[in-house]
């Protein structure tokens, strides 16, 4: 005899629903690339989610299972991605910004990549290797100025590719044990090697990471996210914050301790996460 009391599946779609019903005031602040601020509202997030995982299907013709890159800083649009991805039952492959060329290129073509969300100001690291990536379809560009040009073929605007889409989905039901994103590691004994992180597991990692006995964050907690999304999922962070009701800050490309420092001070920060090297310099 099975329990059916509270009988649902712990996905990240569970995790930006709850967040979207009890948390829609919260909010997302990005320090984006060309030094602008951009603040919106988890109700805002959440129907942008829903926008991104109808291009992702409409435009882009992305499947369950299907592996989709990301190329990209700590922002709004890369939170987007952890869950419209995910949503759709695709997976979302952080890339690491900072391995070789070399290590770039094997780990795309290891993952068969279809699409690839890319920030502007990382296509020269991406033009370099576009042509031994043997599966990637399509570029999509996050964050381009209106003078942007790139050698990438079949590119898409990432404002372009949500713009005319409904903020409202039915998300399908989803595998808790189904893969939700993956990761490479830094290849410091061979090549990197891949890691499959489930629905279930980032849910209860999430659940973990804000207890007590961990972080104790909660709806009160500002925080600024400096480990970054293609590190590990940002340690969860993006996924924990939307369960507390926390401030999440994101600061993009701006790691220099003064910059830091100035994001601390403005907003007003009481938590923030980031390795030793980060606060050595601060």
């Amino acid at each position: 005899m099975n329990g059916l009391i509270m009988d649902y599946p712990l996905t990240t779609t569970t995790i930006l629903n709850y967040a979207n019903s009890a948390f829609p005031d919260k909010k997302l602040i990005s320090f984006l690339p060309d030094g602008s601020r951009h603040e919106y509202s988890y109700a805002q997030l959440y129907k942008r989610c829903c926008q991104l995982a109808n291009g992702l299907r409409n435009k882009l013709e992305i499947e369950k299972g299907d592996m989709v890159g990301t190329f990209a800083w700590n922002h709004y649009q890369h939170v987007e991605l952890y869950y419209g991805i995910p949503g759709i039952g695709a997976v979302c492959h952080t890339i690491n910004i900072r391995l070789s060329a070399q290590q770039i290129e094997f780990i795309i073509n290891h993952s068969e990549d279809k699409v690839i969300f890319v920030d502007a100001t990382l296509v020269p690291l991406l033009e370099k290797i576009a042509p031994k990536l043997e599966t990637v379809e399509k570029y999509v560009i996050i964050n381009a100025t209106k003078n942007f040009s790139t050698s990438l073929g079949n590119i898409v605007h990432y404002e372009d590719l949500i713009g005319e889409q409904l903020d409202t989905i039915d998300w399908p039901e989803i595998n808790e044990n189904d893969a939700s994103s993956m990761c490479y590691t830094s290849g410091t004994t061979g090549m990197p090697k891949g890691v499959l992180y489930s629905h279930r597991s980032t849910y209860l990692h999430a659940m973990t990471i804000l207890s007590p006995n961990a972080g104790n964050y909660n709806f009160s907690d500002k925080i600024l996210l400096i480990v970054p999304q293609f590190h590990v999922m940002a340690w969860g962070f993006p996924y924990m914050c939307l369960l507390t009701g926390s401030d999440m800050v994101m600061p993009s490309l701006h790691l220099q301790p003064k910059a830091i420092i100035n994001i601390l001070e403005s907003e007003q920060i009481n938590k923030a996460n980031g390795v030793p090297s980060i606060w050595r310099g601060v």
